[in-house]
């Protein structure tokens, strides 16, 4: 089969998908939540893929999984379908979807490679490959946005603050304090995970992604692999093991 791969990927902050070509990211879309079924139907006017994927962690309309299915081969992910990686978790239906096309991209990237996933969207999730191309599994926390809110919603007087570059270490009035503890108390974090998994498997790489992803890339001490588009690559990969392979 040849023709390009309509990736879709909806998480709790965004709705957006990739055009892949040959493996390659060639256009990134991204849609409203009002007008999904819209705008998913003049991209796929546009596109005219050879195949569909749709990774959700949302409740999104069911009719856009008929349009999809309409328009050429489809793969709703969830975890009964066939992966590139294994996936040793103890119940796997409780496993998110984006995770597990995060794994499939890191074994994508790096196969035969033990490789550690650091998600940075809504959730900081922590994502680990085994070299044997396992899903060992790992940590879920909550991400910076979600910090600010909690500080905010879960105390009388503390205000709601937005994260910004510019900040002090230590903070010279509650915005600033409040600023410097969630991004450097999340910084403290990512560093000290990767020291814990580097304490049990010494040789592995790093893969960071999602949407806070050139905060942490910036200010992380330990080596790492930005990878804006990994979550895409493991969705492709998928696709390629379930259709492609097969026509």
């Amino acid at each position: 089969m040849t023709g390009s791969v309509f990736c879709m990927d909806l998480g709790n902050s965004r709705l957006k998908c990739g055009i892949m070509q040959n493996g390659e990211l060639q256009q990134e879309l991204f849609f409203s939540e009002p007008g999904l079924l819209e705008e998913v139907k003049a991209a796929l006017d546009q596109y005219r893929p050879s195949a569909a994927i749709l990774s959700s962690v949302i409740d999104h309309p069911p009719a856009l999984e008929t349009l999809l299915a309409e328009r050429c081969p489809f793969i709703r992910l969830q975890y009964t379908t066939p992966l590139p990686v294994k996936l040793a978790y103890d119940k796997p239906e409780t496993l998110g979807v984006d995770r597990m096309a995060l794994a499939s991209g890191a074994w994508a990237t790096f196969p035969g490679k033990h490789s550690l996933i650091v998600g940075t969207g809504s959730a900081i999730t922590y994502n680990f490959v085994h070299k044997t191309g396992v899903f060992l599994g790992g940590g879920i926390s909550p991400g910076i946005d979600m910090r600010f809110r909690a500080l905010h919603e879960f105390t009388d007087k503390l205000p709601l603050v937005k994260g910004s570059t510019q900040y002090s270490f230590i903070g010279y009035n509650t915005r600033q304090s409040i600023l410097s503890g969630v991004q450097q108390g999340a910084l403290a974090e990512v560093e000290g995970m990767i020291a814990a998994y580097s304490a049990r498997y010494r040789n592995f790489n790093v893969l960071l992604t999602g949407g806070n992803l050139e905060f942490f890339a910036s200010r992380l001490k330990s080596k790492i692999f930005a990878s804006p588009y990994l979550m895409y690559k493991g969705l492709n990969s998928i696709v390629e093991l379930n259709v492609l392979d097969k026509s």
